[in-house]
Order: C-alpha cells, then structure tokens, then sequence
C-alpha cells in the first residue's frame, strides 16, 4: 500500500504544532514553578549548655556528641538527643531559639524558605518531638513570612511570631503552654487556639482539650511591649565607694525581639548597679505549688570576672524578694556571666554564651527558698560590676 505524501505532510504538521503547543504551555509553567517553589535550606546551631548532647545527622554512620560549651552546625533531617543529664540551646535561621531540656529528642525535619523573594510561599521551620520538654522563643519575621510548625504523635502545633512557648511530650499526651504569642493546635480533625496565658493537652486519639488558664504570671510587661515606665521603675545605686559614673536603661530591637539593655562604660573599676524593679506585692496559692522564674538574657560585654570579690556583681542578675506567713523577709538571687579570668567566686552565678541568647528557667524555688514564700513582694533585674553590656528580651515570674 502506497502512503499519501499528503496525508503524512500534515500529520507530521499537526505533530509539530501539537508539540509547540505543549513546550509553550509546560515550559513557562515548568519556570514559573521552580521559581515559585525553589527554597533555600539551613543549618541550625546546637550548643550543648548541660553535660553531652547527641546529635544524629543523616548520611552519617555515627551520631556526633556535642559537648558543653561546644556547638555545632546541624542541617535538616538531624536529630537532637538530650539525656536526663544534659540541656542543649539550638538557634534558627530566623533568630528563633529552642531550649531542650533534660530526656528531650527532637528531630528538625524542615529549615528552609524560598530561594526568590517574589515567591508566595513563606518559610517554614517544622520540628518532631518525640518526647521531652522543649522551650521555643520565635523571633519576629521581617523578611518573609514564617510556617513554625511543632509536631508531636498527639498533636500538630502552629506557634505565632513574637511568643515564647512550652511543649511537653510523653507517651500518651502532648501539653502545649503559651506564654507569650498565640498557638494553634490540631488534633483528629479539631482545632483549638490558644491565646498567651493559655494551654491544652491532646490525649493520643482524642481532640484537644478547650483551653484553660496556664499557671498565673505576676510580673506586668514581661515582655516589654508596653513603655518601660509600664509597671517598671529604672535606676542606678552606686554604693559607697564613690563612684559617679551611671549606667544606662534603654528599649531596644535586637534580633528580632524587644529587649531592655543595660549599659554601662567608663566605671574605672568602681561599683554601680544598673536596674529595672517592679513591685509585685502579691499572695501566693495557699499552699503554693510552684514558683518558677523564666528570662530571656544575653550577655555582650563584662570587664568584672565572674560574681566579682564576693560573688554579688555579675553583668545581670535576678532578685526576687518575698515574705513567708510570720512577715519574715528573705530573697532569692542569681546571676550569669561569661567570663571569670580572674576566678572570682561565682556562687551565685551562671556561666552561659557571649552574645547568643539564652533561655533560662529555674527550678521551683520552692525546693530552694530557705522560707516558705507567701507573698511576693518586688523582683529586680539589674547589670552589676564595672563596665558592662547585657540584655534582657523577656521575663516571667510564674506561679501556681
């Protein structure tokens, strides 16, 4: 059988502009797609705080330690493993930060944004724990907008910019703490929203409990998005050796967050104290359960080591006073620092990093407190020594 010559002529016509058509449809989209999808991963930084921190990277035959005072740049996929000796601090690409707390895995499963800034699609930091307790501090977003996304085998958790968060795993349940911000949280198909001073508990197999009040924070603009003169009073004391030179209190954007910072330069070795002091005056539960303090701090500059001669000058310091039931007045102090060149006593201080943020909560005072507290009378953070640079982004006094 003879072929047409012109039958196949527009066949192989009609071939090719069926061809052209699609390359002028799938190509363009083919672009526009990469080039709205396209992202950029990150590493994050993990610094051990307490004791060794395992961490697991994928492609690795070995997990690594990381031990204290070290730090480490991690990428997407690792797991974080941090025993019932050891705590770790982890930093985000975005300035957010997480605390791991001890008997904590974590798993980064997502840390990325989108490589072209036209892109609608925002960045996405997503984490699973497997159990523990972890404390988040999400940074503000200025560049692009930002999915923080906690999971657990109980629950999903949505955490809102600017808010500070607590999310507890075990087997059966995840409990998730809003302390500042606001959290979304789903469950078999429900969905509850938590507002600051709020939290849930997600039972494995059951939706999410409607919202309750967290343990009750006493401190007013703990976060200091109000004017500092907001519950706040600021001054200088520059004891008796005679010195003249005073610090500076100041409102300030660092990283991300609001922050007080105290400053002070020129002090030639003399005293000074350089404080913010809100006057609480409040009663505790009878009997109290738990006092807890929770701050955010960094340390810039010290030129006093450590707690100074007699461990009470540290470059900032927490003091909280209180009175028991027969009107008896003691008070609970602790301080950080980064250096101690000199090896002065640092009995009540702590060693942390220079210029990161770090994450801090006490234990329960009550185990500690030389007197059963039963009225909270003023707390007090100040920067203390010679020189000094230090700030503040966040603090809690919180009570049930």
């Amino acid at each position: 059988m003879k072929s047409n010559p012109e039958r196949l002529a527009w066949a192989v016509l009609l071939t090719a502009f069926a061809v052209f058509c699609i390359l002028v449809v799938v190509v363009p989209w083919g672009v526009r797609s990469y080039l709205m999808n396209a992202t950029n991963t990150y590493d994050a930084e993990v610094e051990a705080l307490v004791g060794t921190v395992v961490v697991d990277i994928p492609g690795n035959a070995t997990a690594k330690p990381v031990v204290k005072g070290e730090r480490m740049a991690v990428p997407e996929g690792s797991v974080i493993i941090v025993d019932e000796t050891s705590e770790a601090a982890v930093t985000f690409f975005d300035h957010s930060s997480m605390r791991l707390f001890p008997d904590t895995r974590i798993t980064l499963e997502e840390m990325r944004s989108p490589k072209f800034g036209f892109s609608p699609n925002p960045g996405r930091i997503v984490l699973y724990e497997n159990g523990g307790r972890i404390g988040v501090g999400r940074a503000i977003s200025h560049d692009v907008p930002l999915h923080f996304e906690v999971r657990s085998l109980q629950a999903r958790t949505m955490l809102a910019e600017d808010g500070s968060y607590r999310v507890e795993v075990s087997n059966d349940q995840s409990e998730i703490i809003v302390t500042r911000g606001e959290a979304s949280v789903t469950a078999m198909g429900s969905e509850v929203r938590l507002e600051q001073r709020q939290r849930t508990i997600v039972t494995i197999g059951e939706a999410p409990m409607p919202p309750m009040p967290a343990a009750k924070d006493l401190i007013r603009n703990g976060a200091f998005s109000e004017p500092l003169e907001t519950g706040w009073n600021a001054y200088n004391d520059q004891g008796l050796d005679g010195g003249e030179i005073d610090g500076q209190v100041m409102l300030v954007w660092e990283e991300g967050r609001r922050a007080v910072r105290f400053v002070r330069t020129g002090g030639d070795g003399d005293h000074c104290e350089t404080a913010i002091e809100q006057v609480i005056n409040s009663a505790l539960p009878d009997p109290p359960i738990s006092v807890k303090v929770r701050v955010m701090v960094k340390l810039q500059y010290q030129s006093l080591s450590g707690g100074g001669y007699l461990s009470s000058e540290y470059p900032l310091m927490i003091r909280l006073r209180y009175r028991d039931a027969y009107n008896s007045e003691a008070e609970w102090v602790h301080g950080f620092y980064y250096q101690n060149v000199t090896n002065n006593p640092t009995t009540y201080g702590q060693i942390i990093p220079r210029g990161r943020w770090y994450m801090y909560e006490s234990e329960n005072l009550l185990d500690v407190m030389p007197i059963t507290p039963s009225r909270i009378e003023s707390i007090q953070v100040y920067a203390s020594g010679w020189d000094y640079d230090s700030l503040i982004s966040e603090i809690n006094l919180i009570v049930e």
